[in-house]
């Protein structure tokens, strides 16, 4: 679904700008029928980074409020009321003042202070605690206890309602930890909450799902308390050693050539909202008005405010940095700071011992399988603004996580290229023709993975593994055992796969089609959307990633919803792209182009300064 232009921009000048623990809500005394005697162990989800809602509290720990709502957010907890009109104001004029004089007109200053009265909430002090009183919702009983709106959100979250169909919504449970929180506090609130889940279900080991960020909490887990309680682990795009994207904000180090500044980035990003990049141009282009100094004083005093605000005295933030930059980075920001230094230096100590223990893990019985996805640049696909980053293309991720964090240690050939351009330490038993672990397309060798016949991997799908139900799929056969390894089925479940979206069909397609009143449609009518529906229900099965099978299902509801009148469906037209669409593209793009050739990466006042200083030289 396409996003507005003002949504998107806003987006872009979020994360552009960047990009212990309270509990809400009430324990609850809950028990299942099984008392652990059934063959499934009890399954706790630790969730990404925008999955845990955190609330405002006051110092009488009464709720702060905004109007009627209470201010929080499951990511980044704004004070919408910095932008008031008085700081647009100001920043405004700083705008016009730095375009007339052709300077940089204390934009840096303007854009420090107020990007950090924005984030201000969720600052850390020195010593690694959250300033403000900030506490994370906790659900301390399983999704069977849950409301029907909990519930839903949940689901929307992680998309785990085939699993819990199978196992029982009293076997399934949500941790939750705050973004601004320290891992290894988190540990401890998960070594309880296991603890609450064993008494609850009667089973004295459960089963982890660490997803994306949650490879933090798991990391920080198993370094303080071990695996005695866990069945199996089983990873999805987690975060087991951080992400390139983080560590590239840290070390300020962007892709800021005029060829990307001034014309890549914007364009990219309305490739992805808005399916062209017409206005991604055009904004560039206009960008040359103003001088370079302006540009860089408004980037570089935003990304300051970032990272003073919410980044550089969070102890979890730094368990995102990758464990090979962590030692740089500390000695740049830590230094002076041994409290915090002190918590940070834990967590990379789990994270270095993060392999051993797992192997540990396995030696005692513990199952661990990874889910990693492959072959894209950092930002490409979705988030495109984090293409920013100085390692885009120097890495193999799935947009987010290097593929090296999630897979434990499997080798990606970057930026497109094949094992062949890359030198690396191959595992020599890759050779023998029965643990030929590298991808078809010769770009992903997963010997070199800690548990090579355990790793599973998508190849160009997008860190957001929820939009693909092959990938849910294949985590639900991995958790009932029904696939052990890479070669119990590779048929069904092959080791390398590719990328798919089924999202919208599960999500909206699906249910908008059950809802429809069939008594009232012609038998011809009838007949085409039940068939409709059981493709759709069919493509939701899927094993294999068949992306072209995907959109002809969607095609076909989305067609025969229209023909019946659905609601929401009745006024759908076929959206003809204007003729002039093409034109205007070109148009902008040679504007873009030229640009750059006759102003470089700044307005045309800075080349002419360049070459009166080329001239006198």
């Amino acid at each position: 679904m396409k996003r507005s232009i003002k949504r998107v921009v806003a987006a872009v000048l979020c994360a552009a700008l960047l990009v212990g623990m309270g509990t809400v809500g009430a324990s609850a005394e809950t028990e299942t029928d099984c008392e652990g005697e059934c063959e499934h162990s009890p399954v706790i989800v630790l969730p990404g980074i925008n999955h845990s809602p955190t609330y405002l509290y006051d110092e009488n720990d009464q709720p702060v409020m905004s109007g009627d709502t209470h201010i929080g957010s499951t990511l980044l907890i704004l004070n919408e009321a910095a932008l008031s009109n008085t700081a647009i104001f100001k920043a405004l004029s700083c705008v016009l003042a730095s375009l007339a004089l052709q300077t940089n007109f204390a934009l840096d200053k303007v854009a420090y202070e107020l990007v950090s009265e924005i984030f201000k909430y969720q600052r850390c002090d020195e010593n690694g605690n959250h300033v403000e009183n900030l506490k994370t919702q906790r659900w301390n009983y399983s999704l069977e206890k849950m409301t029907e709106e909990e519930i839903e959100w949940t689901y929307r979250m992680v998309p785990m309602k085939p699993l819990v169909d199978e196992i029982g919504e009293d076997h399934v449970y949500f941790f939750t930890f705050n973004l601004v929180g320290d891992p290894m506090d988190s540990a401890d609130d998960l070594d309880e909450y296991i603890d609450m889940v064993k008494e609850q279900t009667g089973h004295d080991k459960v089963t982890l799902l660490p997803v994306s960020l949650g490879g933090t909490i798991l990391t920080a887990y198993l370094e303080k308390y071990g695996h005695d309680n866990i069945d199996q682990i089983v990873n999805a795009v987690a975060c087991l050693d951080g992400t390139d994207i983080v560590a590239d904000f840290y070390a300020r180090e962007w892709r800021l050539d005029d060829e990307y500044l001034y014309h890549q980035f914007l364009a990219n990003i309305f490739v992805e909202s808005e399916g062209e990049p017409t206005i991604g141009y055009l904004i560039s282009t206009l960008l040359h008005l103003f001088p370079r100094a302006a540009v860089d004083g408004l980037l570089s005093g935003a990304m300051s405010a970032i990272l003073d605000t919410l980044m550089l005295n969070c102890p979890q933030f730094w368990a995102m940095l990758p464990s090979y930059r962590y030692d740089e980075l500390a000695e740049r920001y830590l230094s002076d700071k041994p409290a915090l230094k002190a918590r940070t230096d834990a967590f990379q100590q789990a994270r270095l011992n993060l392999k051993q223990n797992l192997l540990d893990a396995a030696a005692d019985g513990v199952r661990v399988n990874s889910i990693a996805c492959a072959n894209l640049d950092l930002g490409e696909q979705m988030y495109t603004y984090f293409n920013i980053v100085a390692s885009a293309e120097t890495v193999s991720s799935d947009g987010i996580v290097n593929l090296s964090s999630a897979s434990l240690g499997a080798t990606g050939a970057p930026g497109k290229n094949t094992l062949d351009d890359i030198e690396y330490e191959k595992n020599t038993y890759c050779d023998n023709p029965e643990h030929n672990h590298i991808s078809p397309d010769n770009m992903v060798d997963t010997s070199t993975a800690l548990f090579p016949e355990n790793t599973w991997i998508f190849l160009e799908q997008h860190h957001e593994v929820g939009y693909n139900d092959v990938v849910l799929n294949l985590a639900k056969a991995i958790i009932l055992g029904e696939v052990t390894d890479v070669n119990s089925n590779p048929e069904k479940y092959p080791q390398y796969n590719g990328a798919c979206y089924t999202q919208s069909i599960r999500r909206w397609k699906l249910p908008d089609a059950y809802k429809v009143d069939q008594t009232n449609l012609s038998p011809e009518e009838r007949s085409e959307l039940v068939a409709a529906i059981q493709e759709c229900e069919a493509v939701l099965q899927l094993t294999i990633a068949d992306q072209e099978r995907v959109e002809a299902a969607e095609n076909r509801i989305i067609a025969i919803l229209h023909k019946v009148g659905a609601e929401g469906y009745d006024n759908i037209e076929t959206k003809e792209e204007s003729p002039f669409a093409p034109v205007f593209e070109i148009l902008t793009y040679v504007l873009s182009k030229g640009a750059i050739i006759l102003f470089g990466g700044g307005s045309p006042l800075d080349r002419a300064v360049e070459l009166i200083k080329l001239f006198l030289k």
